[in-house]
């Protein structure tokens, strides 16, 4: 069980769009009758020997390692997804003139219909449930990653095409899962929309502090980049703003760490990837 675990997980190393749609949903169907095969083979085991050779034996990590690659195979299967041309082609466009123009994000769930229609065929609810909350954080973490590394200045005009974005989003995934998951997926895209658009540095700390809640690990470079983004803010103010979210993030910490990692910034590129910081720029 353990070497087809490990042939199983060398075919991750191959990029996704290679390995291909239906191959990733038979990894995920065949993974997941395999544990339930394993849990029952371990049960009439365990069942069938005295006591004390009961206890030596443990199926445990190995039915575990049959959830785990039915787990990676799920999110294979969302990065064919995000490894498609076309949609390439899209998340391209977020946040300049065609994604304001409302030419982005509802062709993106278009395609993500298309696809949604033909992995339901090859993968049980279950698991197509999985499947679907995965696609939506990583739709949400390209949201917030495109966001930090844009150049334009935000304007209204950028807040009410978030704000838009929200709802398609919304609109699209409650078809397939609880409203009560994607709101808690789509939330962190309000709050950067709510701090894109504070008026006072006291509004920037409050919606960070928000944020914090929820996203414990979204560090204060997020705050620097989107008042790096904005116009009309003093140095002063910018500064200030800047200082406090770091003095909030500080605070929040338990033993130097975040009480726990949220599904966004552990992922956003640009935040791992960025060596100078803003705040540089501001001193």
């Amino acid at each position: 069980m353990i070497d087809f675990q490990s042939a199983e997980r060398q075919r991750f190393e191959e990029p996704a769009s290679e390995i291909g749609l239906e191959p990733l949903c038979a990894m995920i169907n065949n993974n997941l009758r395999c544990y339930d095969l394993a849990m029952e083979l371990s049960t009439s085991t365990i069942e069938a020997l005295p006591q004390s050779y009961a206890e030596q034996v443990n199926f445990e990590d190995t039915c575990k390692g049959f959830l785990e690659v039915a787990k990676e195979a799920v999110h294979q299967t969302v990065s064919v997804i995000f490894e498609d041309p076309g949609v390439q082609e899209l998340l391209v466009k977020l946040y300049h003139k065609d994604w304001l123009e409302g030419q982005v994000t509802e062709y993106l769930v278009a395609t993500f219909g298309d696809y949604f229609t033909d992995v339901k065929m090859y993968i049980e609810e279950r698991s197509f449930r999985r499947f679907v909350e995965a696609c939506l954080e990583e739709t949400v973490v390209v949201y917030v990653d495109h966001l930090l590394i844009q150049k334009n200045y935000i304007k209204e005009e950028t807040i009410e095409r978030m704000r838009l974005d929200e709802e398609v989003l919304m609109d699209f995934f409650r078809e397939y899962i609880t409203v009560s998951k994607v709101e808690n997926r789509v939330r962190i895209l309000s709050d950067l929309r709510d701090l894109a658009s504070a008026e006072s540095p006291d509004s920037f700390t409050l919606v960070y502090t928000n944020i914090l809640e929820h996203q414990p690990n979204c560090p204060p470079e997020v705050v620097e980049k989107i008042v790096g983004l904005r116009e009309g803010i003093p140095r002063k103010d910018a500064k200030e703003v800047v200082q406090e979210c770091k003095d909030i993030y500080e605070h929040s910490l338990v033993d130097g760490n975040p009480s726990k990692t949220g599904f966004v910034f552990s992922k956003v590129k640009c935040l791992s990837a960025s060596k100078v910081s803003l705040w540089r720029k501001l001193t």
